[in-house]
């Protein structure tokens, strides 16, 4: 934040040297304010309370004592904030007088500007609120995954639209503003949605901008991939060949037709054209549309629940590990 050097502002240019013309905000321009945010060309006209009642770093910037020649509009003094661009601060402040802002689902944008901003400016309610989406949208353990994963399939997601390039923004966000603790989750669904060339070219958005991921991120996705792959290969390899997971010949009544079962499954699912990552945290039940418990006989299928349930876990576990991060327990936001 910085105070405007400039004494008066004027509505038009008559000079070549004359001082620059700044727009009014349309939706934050408000009739009994009694400050004006100026931030690049254009000036907000807003109350000190609300400032201060939504911000710490309002609030103790409107306890400083102002010079006496801080420029003014309309007898009002001028702050100028730096760095920030017009939308998003014109987006933020209108929340703050709006009581429905945090109801229901919300844009990618409304979420970042909420977290950004709401990090710099320490608008506490706005920046856990943002965060509050992510976390419940991406967890960190696996009863909340798989729940969220069950509401997923019939609604979405429920607190942030959809878009095309969503996953990808949502982890650059995450990323950027230090909510690790749902990067793993969102490096599943980048990794589950889209290839490995399209997060590394970027992709399109509706308005023709292109969603990029920082190099790091990428280098995090691609090993976390190439992990994955290995896990989930190992972790179905009982499929291939009689072992510890299923009754053996002389235990399973219908082992040659188990056997025949398990042999496709392997082929289908881990074979060596197989890419989609998709299915190592999938319940066994849920495994190919629930398919899968189907192919096998009772006793089988009893058995390689268990065994799957176990390996499941193993690789919730192991899934920000997977990406080079610490592991769970370990694993923190940046407050």
């Amino acid at each position: 934040m910085s105070e405007q050097p400039q004494k008066r502002q004027r509505t038009e240019r008559n000079a070549p040297d004359a001082e620059p013309v700044y727009k009014q905000s349309e939706q934050v321009w408000m009739t009994y304010g009694d400050i004006i945010i100026q931030v690049q060309d254009m000036q907000f006209k807003v109350n000190r309370d609300v400032l201060a009642r939504n911000s710490v770093v309002f609030a103790g910037m409107l306890d400083i004592p102002q010079p006496v020649e801080q420029a003014q509009v309309d007898g009002l003094p001028v702050v100028q904030l730096v760095g920030d661009s017009p939308k998003e601060v014109e987006s933020l402040l209108a929340a703050f007088y709006d009581p429905f802002y945090r109801t229901g689902s919300i844009s990618f944008d409304a979420l970042a500007f909420s977290l950004r901003l709401g990090r710099k400016y320490e608008a506490v309610t706005f920046k856990h609120d943002a965060a509050k989406r992510l976390h419940s949208e991406f967890p960190n353990t696996l009863d909340r995954w798989d729940k969220r994963q069950a509401r997923q399939r019939l609604h979405g997601m429920e607190s942030i639209r959809h878009s095309a390039t969503i996953y990808v923004d949502l982890l650059s966000l995450a990323w950027e503003n230090g909510v690790y603790t749902s990067v793993p989750a969102l490096g599943l669904h980048c990794l589950s949605t889209y290839t490995l060339n399209e997060l590394y070219d970027g992709l399109l958005r509706e308005d023709g901008s292109r969603a990029t991921l920082p190099e790091d991120v990428q280098l995090m996705l691609a090993r976390g991939q190439e992990h994955i792959q290995i896990f989930q290969r190992n972790m179905f390899e009982w499929l291939r060949e009689e072992g510890e997971v299923v009754p053996n010949q002389n235990e399973c009544v219908l082992y040659d037709d188990c056997e025949e079962q398990r042999q496709a499954m392997f082929k289908i699912e881990c074979g060596e054209n197989r890419v989609d990552i998709s299915f190592f945290l999938e319940q066994w039940e849920k495994l190919a549309g629930g398919d899968w418990a189907g192919r096998i006989c009772v006793d089988c299928n009893k058995a390689a629940k268990v065994a799957h349930d176990v390996q499941r876990a193993a690789a919730w576990e192991k899934l920000p590990l997977f990406f080079g991060l610490p592991a769970w327990n370990d694993l923190k936001d940046r407050d």
